[in-house]
Order: structure tokens, then C-alpha cells, then sequence
């Protein structure tokens, strides 16, 4: 046998013993799932090539403003900021640092984004949908119009072709480029054995420099409320035929005082039954949250007028309300109950 490949069968025995720990945990997961959503083939595929672009876009600014900023000159650096092959994707994925609590939400949060998208493309051609913001240019009032094409031009950033997942840096929210940065900052100083202080400066920069308000959530959360206070939009019910994905999303989480990220991740559970409560908070008329209902949906699931219409709307209020309080104070009150459930006066 040729010995380098004797010799990289050693490493990669060694690499899987490391490892083989984990392997319980991981056929645990797939064999138990502790929820019932269903996670397809497409949706994995857009979470890796997200992370991968995410991670490769950060890696290469670090790397421009250490090497043009800053004038470090350094060789694996220097090849990055030039376009070269990204350094630090396999030795984050191999090491566990992409797996925090933070980044994987928000990359399920994209993924569902992307499953939608490519829901909706079932159901309408993709120039139907552009003209759902662009009948907003020329909207009566300036401000509008102004958005509506702020939000046009952040979304022609983001848009991969059809069922596919594309990421834009200023998408990002603070605390997610945060969470990439330092862990992409310490795979550079590792891989190109340079940990200076210039390298941590740089990344610095780019965490004060990052503008979440560029980013299409930003751009769709002002449309939203510029058109809930336009007396000609404010009484339509927002709907993802007519105002696209995200401004519709954006326009139902501020009539819910939900996160967009949690409706998006409520359309990915069985039936989006919480959509539904949603829809059936917000006092949408029947018609109106079939269709949505239709729109959205990824498989042959059907929602009735009598189930809409028998659904309670005050538990549904309820529900929302609670729903739209702070993660933390959720997590506590639900332990609260869970521990001591014999508290008097309760």
C-alpha cells in the first residue's frame, strides 16, 4: 500500500476514534426526535451550503481588512481576502463551534425562510412575486415607495435560484455575526499560525461595522409599518401572494407582536397549527386564512372553514400573548409550573 495513504488512513482512524463517542447521540436524535417536524432532504442541504457561505463570507472580510486595513501581510491571509479557498469551514464543522444553540436556530429560521420560498414558487412565478413590491413604487406616499424599493434592492442580494438558500452578511443579526466572527477569527489564526492582535482588531472592525438595517428584515419591518399606518393598506390582511414572503411575514408579526422568526418557524410544525392560532388571533376572515393557509403549505394538508371558524379566539389571543413574551420570561414561568405546582394562592 502506498504509505501516505497508509498514512491517512491512521489519521482518519484516529479522527473517527475521537469522535465515536458521539455516535450514540447522533442515531439518538435521529431515532427519537424530541419534536414532530420533519426536516427534508433540501432543507439539510440549504442549512450546510448557508453555514458554509455565511462562515466563508466572514472569513474573507476578516481578511480584507487585516491585509488592506490594517497591511498585514501574511500568505494565508492574503489568498483568502483574494478570493482564494476559504480556510476555516472544515476545521469549524470538525470541531463542534457551529453547533451553539444561537447559530443553529438561526439557520433553521433561514431554511424554513428558504422552504417557503420555494413553496410559494409552486404557486406563482417569481415575477408575480417581484410585483408584489414593486406595485409600492409608486404608492402616494414617498415614504413607501421609498421602502418598498429599499427593501427590493436588500432582497436582489439575497435571492439564489429557484429551492436554493443564499446569505447576505447585513442578514445577519448582531448577535449571530458575533457568534460566527470569533470562532471564524480563531480557525484563521490556527490555520495560518498567526494570532496576532491585528487579526482580532480586524475582526473588531467588522462587528462594529456590521449594519443589521440594511438587511431585508429591517427593510420589510419599516414597510410593514409605514403600510400599517398608510390609511389605503392598513385594513388589508397581509398575504404572501400579494406582498411577498417576507413583507407578509413582517406585516403579520407586527399585528401579533410576534417575531418574524417565530412565525417562519411556526409554519415548519405539523399542520402550522400555531399559524393558524395566529391567523385566528389576529381576527383574519376565514377566506383570507384558507388561502394563506394554502399558500404556505408544503404538503396535502387542508384547512376547512369549520375548523377556522370553530377555533376559539380569545384561547387563540391568549396563546399569542404568552407567545410573544420574552424568551426568558417563558423559559421561567414554564419551570415555575413544571416545579412547584402546589404553591399556594396559585
Amino acid at each position: 500500500m502506498d504509505p501516505s495513504k497508509h498514512n491517512d488512513i491512521v489519521r482518519r482512524a484516529s479522527a473517527m476514534a475521537d469522535k465515536a463517542s458521539f455516535v450514540a447521540d447522533d442515531f439518538s436524535h435521529a431515532l427519537f426526535p424530541r419534536t414532530d417536524i420533519v426536516f427534508n432532504d433540501r432543507m439539510r442541504s440549504n442549512a450546510q451550503q448557508y453555514l458554509r457561505s455565511v462562515v466563508d463570507q466572514i472569513e474573507r472580510r476578516i481578511c480584507t481588512i487585516a491585509t488592506e486595513d490594517m497591511g498585514l501581510r501574511q500568505e494565508v491571509l492574503l489568498g483568502i481576502a483574494q478570493g482564494g479557498k476559504g480556510q476555516s469551514y472544515a476545521m469549524l464543522e470538525q470541531s463542534g463551534l457551529l453547533k451553539t444553540p444561537e447559530i443553529v436556530r438561526h439557520l433553521f429560521v433561514k431554511t424554513q425562510q428558504s422552504e417557503l420560498a420555494a413553496r410559494l414558487l409552486q404557486k406563482i412565478s417569481q415575477e408575480d412575486l417581484e410585483s408584489t413590491l414593486t406595485r409600492h413604487l409608486d404608492h402616494e406616499d414617498a415614504a413607501v415607495a421609498e421602502a418598498a424599493m429599499g427593501l427590493l434592492v436588500a432582497q436582489s442580494k439575497t435571492t439564489g435560484a429557484a429551492g436554493e438558500i443564499a446569505a447576505s452578511l447585513a442578514d445577519l443579526p448582531p448577535e449571530i455575526a458575533y457568534a460566527f466572527a470569533w470562532p471564524v477569527t480563531a480557525a484563521l489564526a490556527s490555520r495560518s499560525g498567526h494570532a496576532s492582535l491585528q487579526l482580532q482588531q480586524a475582526t473588531e472592525r467588522l462587528l462594529a461595522a456590521h449594519d443589521e438595517s440594511a438587511g431585508v428584515a429591517r427593510k420589510a419591518e419599516r414597510l410593514a409599518q409605514l403600510l400599517d399606518q398608510s390609511p389605503a393598506d392598513r385594513k388589508s390582511v397581509p398575504h404572501p401572494m400579494t406582498d411577498g414572503l417576507t413583507l407578509f411575514v413582517a406585516r403579520l408579526a407586527r399585528r401579533t407582536g410576534l417575531t418574524s422568526d417565530q412565525i417562519i418557524s411556526f409554519t415548519a410544525e405539523p399542520d402550522m397549527v400555531r399559524l393558524v392560532v395566529v391567523m385566528r388571533a389576529a381576527d383574519f376572515p376565514v377566506q383570507e386564512a384558507l388561502s394563506i393557509f394554502a399558500a404556505l403549505d408544503g404538503g396535502d394538508h387542508i384547512l376547512t372553514a369549520a375548523t377556522y371558524g370553530e377555533t376559539d379566539q380569545d384561547r387563540c389571543q391568549g396563546l399569542v400573548s404568552r407567545w410573544a413574551s420574552p424568551d426568558a420570561f417563558q423559559n421561567a414561568a414554564r419551570l415555575l409550573s413544571d416545579d412547584f405546582p402546589d404553591i399556594p394562592g396559585r
